[in-house]
């Protein structure tokens, strides 16, 4: 099993026909033999599950096997990781609002856990771009499938992650409200895939993940932010402070180690960007020392007011001055200190 990218070899204890035991938990596994009278002879299929005569090994990577079968091809995932992929097809208003944007699977075959096999048509789907990812992103928005602001469940992913991997980092941000997620949408090209067995593993629960996450992972941060609209773009959204851009390179960062880890390979990048982190927060730290400068210097000015309305002092002058100054120096501090958000473009 260790020649195949998909066996996650850093982490498996155990396995049988049915099932494959890993430090991280337990999950439904099938390694078929996939030749034309398996494929063929398959029943509870969905969609357009299409009859075939030949079939050939294409690649494999981390989600499965690919399989040219024809006038389509088919992914066949040994372990499934949920039916985030299928979904999209077999849902009528999903299909409908985003069949347009994706190469969507025309039939599949399930496992109890998720996605076995996923039949796309046979042909290389489009790049992702920074115009394509925005018009995903619009009709998210525009026909309901966006979520709030969910950093508690981010932030206690990003822990679980951590603890799994013994990492030295600990990163937990508070996100502008107009951060909103989206369903899970794993992308190779405009396809939709299976989302990584670590994920699958680390959290199991159902979690939308944020837009701009998934912006900053195909790397068209610049064009997303100018094109998707002022109310999900601004700089709250993007800026270190409230999370933005460097916490989402943090979690992508994170999770990418989490898989070369699983899978046995090395990610110096990765490792070289978690080095840095202390370093960034220290930073961050240093900022929120001098944000608190601010609600200092609000108390400070009500406090003079309510002395000087109250009689207790004669005149207030001093203490508005004073305050002000504080105020003033505090957040001019804060954007002095603040990692520039622009860097992470």
């Amino acid at each position: 099993m260790e020649e195949h990218p998909w066996w996650p070899i850093g982490i498996v204890q155990g396995h049988d026909d049915s099932s494959i035991t890993t430090s991280w938990g337990t999950r439904e596994m099938s390694i078929p033999e996939v030749d034309v009278e398996w494929w063929n002879s398959r029943e509870n299929t969905w969609g357009k599950w299409p009859e075939i005569k030949s079939v050939e090994l294409i690649k494999e990577d981390r989600r499965g096997m690919w399989y040219d079968i024809g006038d389509f091809v088919a992914l066949v995932i040994p372990i499934p990781t949920g039916k985030h992929a299928s979904r999209l097809a077999r849902n009528p208003r999903l299909k409908a609002d985003f069949s347009s944007h994706l190469q969507l699977p025309i039939a599949g075959l399930d496992l109890k856990s998720g996605d076995h096999v996923l039949v796309y048509p046979n042909e290389e789907p489009d790049e992702v771009s920074g115009e394509r990812l925005v018009a995903l992103h619009k009709t998210v928005i525009e026909k309901g499938w966006s979520t709030p602001n969910d950093e508690v469940h981010w932030n206690q992913r990003l822990k679980v992650v951590e603890d799994r991997l013994k990492t030295n980092t600990l990163w937990r941000a508070p996100h502008d409200v107009a951060t909103i997620g989206m369903p899970r949408i794993d992308l190779q090209g405009m396809r939709p895939i299976p989302i990584p067995l670590t994920d699958s593993l680390l959290w199991p629960d159902e979690l939308n993940l944020a837009l701009l996450r998934q912006a900053v992972k195909h790397g068209v941060t610049d064009y997303w932010r100018k094109n998707i609209g002022k109310s999900y773009g601004h700089m709250f959204v993007l800026r270190s402070s409230t999370g933005g851009i460097a916490h989402m390179k943090y979690d992508i960062n994170l999770m990418l180690k989490a898989e070369s880890l699983a899978f046995g390979f090395e990610v110096p990048e990765v490792d070289e960007f978690l080095n840095d982190v202390d370093r960034y927060q220290a930073n961050l730290g240093v900022m929120r020392l001098a944000r608190m400068g601010i609600p200092l210097s609000l108390f400070g000015l009500l406090a003079t007011w309510w002395s000087a309305d109250a009689g207790v002092i004669e005149s207030g002058r001093i203490g508005y001055i004073t305050f002000a100054l504080i105020l003033i120096i505090s957040f001019g501090w804060q954007d002095y200190l603040e990692p520039d958000w622009n860097q992470e473009l």
